[in-house]
């Protein structure tokens, strides 16, 4: 087998994987890209239907819930996940495996069952002195925290492997058995959002078993091999990893908290979670796969050919990616609430704003990400976690002032607001050598383009078309003879990289 532990009586600095059994980064992106898209349709089959069964005061316990347990889950890990693949040993054998699994799994697990105890006795001593509104939905959230930490950090196992078969086989298994279980249990015993928290802790435990006998096959938890100076040293590395995850939780999540407070109910963070959750695939697409793999990549230029390799595969990039983005936000203003819609039903209609404006705003942040990113490949983490610090600050002080003022659609400004002070943060702070804009040409053209698809679309109302549907696909004859068609005509090096593309897909 290409990833084995060795037998306990070898010693020595032998390598625990198989570095020719490695695959490379096309092979890791290719399956990260088809898990994405695997999970996208998961959330397609879902989608329609949760928001049909479910009204938007359910939709919106769960998008408060979901925040507390997503901000409570980072809290109890201490950045355990990212010690995990930080001081994964790839060499010294069995021994130094033991003391991995030991110091930077399982004591962090037991930290991490402390706190989940103490949540559990705050939850218990709050609701005897403030009696929450669904007491018993904050119970089962509470009893899905530790299998979701707990998950977490095996995966994060499987990633420091370079198990990318196995951790994409993870993700689209665990989603598409999250929207069976919510599917069956909402359609035939309970359509609300007790039903769908059932059903999510009875996935989670389903996943957590099979995580858990294939992590004890592969990794020793064995108390007498703990190190507790170890384990600070991973508790010291991950902290400040979590302070950055936590505010960029904050910067994307924190708005149905105070939609919450400050409007008095559910209803109208339903209406915000919806179409900010259709508006998470683009994220998905541009930031899950296309960025991580890019990271990947960067790093590795950087570290052995220096930055002009790194702004060359940003320029190679870019010269893709704004033809892509140009196109994203103008389906999004010509046709994104009708998607909604369609998806959704015609009663969730309050939602397509934030689902154009939302979808909008990730589309622009996948484009800038590229563009002025940077900070990392010189180990500047501290920096990067005070620039999302300062925006989820922003977001907050804004949605104070503009929730009361303008509802549901405040807090989609303030999200807004933020991530444009995110971007132009990133792009004083990016160092120069590593700072790369679109190609003007190619903005040019995309440009043009898109305008003009939106004008022919504005002034023929798509046609006359009314079918939400129908004007889906006359967008679709649209774009391709008015925008990507002659793109490619204009746009030599598009053309060129469009097929070289499918000369390596299909030689």
């Amino acid at each position: 087998m290409a990833h084995r532990i060795r037998a306990p009586n070898v010693e020595g600095p032998t390598r625990i994987m198989d570095e020719a059994a490695r695959p490379g980064i096309a092979t890791h992106y290719l399956r990260y890209t088809i898990g994405n898209v695997l999970v996208m349709v998961a959330g397609f089959v879902s989608f329609p239907i949760m928001t049909r069964l479910l009204s938007n005061t359910e939709y919106g316990v769960f998008g408060y819930v979901d925040t507390w347990l997503l901000i409570l889950a980072g809290v109890f890990k201490l950045g355990g996940q990212h010690a995990i693949i930080r001081f994964y040993p790839h060499r010294g054998g069995f021994n130094a495996l033991g003391r991995f699994g030991a110091n930077f799994v399982l004591l962090p697990l037991l930290c991490s069952i402390v706190f989940w105890l103490l949540a559990i006795a705050g939850y218990g001593i709050w609701s005897l002195l403030y009696p929450p509104e669904r007491p018993i939905i904050g119970w089962i959230g509470l009893g899905l925290l530790l299998p979701t930490i707990w998950m977490s950090f095996v995966t994060s196992v499987l990633t420091a492997e370079e198990r990318s078969d196995l951790s994409v086989r993870v993700s689209v298994g665990s989603r598409w058995l999250d929207a069976v279980f919510i599917l069956l249990v909402i359609y035939f015993l309970e359509r609300n959002a007790l039903g769908v928290y059932a059903a999510r802790l009875g996935s989670a435990i389903v996943v957590t078993l099979c995580l858990t006998i294939w992590l004890s096959r592969r990794v020793p938890l064995r108390w007498r091999d703990r190190d507790f100076a170890q384990w600070f040293a991973g508790v010291r590395y991950g902290v400040p990893m979590m302070a950055n995850e936590l505010s960029s939780v904050l910067l994307s999540f924190v708005d149905r908290l105070m939609l919450k407070h400050l409007m008095g109910a559910f209803a109208p963070v339903g209406v915000y979670t919806i179409g900010y959750g259709l508006a998470m695939t683009i994220n998905t697409l541009l930031q899950n796969a296309l960025f991580t793999a890019f990271t990947q990549v960067s790093v590795r230029q950087f570290e052995t050919e220096g930055p002009q390799a790194v702004v060359r595969t940003k320029r190679l990039l870019l010269h893709i990616l704004i033809y892509v983005v140009i196109a994203m936000c103008v389906c999004l203003i010509t046709v994104g609430p009708d998607a909604l819609l369609l998806l959704a039903g015609p009663d969730k209609a309050a939602s397509a704003p934030v689902f154009v404006l939302i979808g909008i705003n990730y589309a622009l942040d996948g484009l800038f990400g590229i563009c002025f990113t940077g900070l990392l490949l010189h180990k500047r983490s501290g920096l990067v976690f005070a620039m999302t610090l300062a925006a989820t600050v922003l977001n907050v002080l804004l949605n104070l002032v503009w929730i009361p003022a303008y509802g549901v659609m405040g807090a989609v400004y303030a999200t807004f607001a933020s991530f444009i002070l995110l971007t132009v943060l990133h792009y004083v702070t990016c160092p120069r050598e590593l700072r790369v804009w679109p190609d003007r040409n190619a903005t040019l053209i995309a440009c043009v383009l898109g305008l003009l698809v939106w004008l022919v679309a504005d002034v023929s109302g798509l046609f006359g078309l009314t079918s939400h549907f129908e004007r889906l696909l006359a967008m679709g004859v649209l774009m391709m003879g008015l925008y990507i068609a002659p793109a490619l005509a204009l746009d030599r090096p598009l053309r060129e990289a469009v097929q070289t593309w499918v000369r390596n897909r299909f030689a």
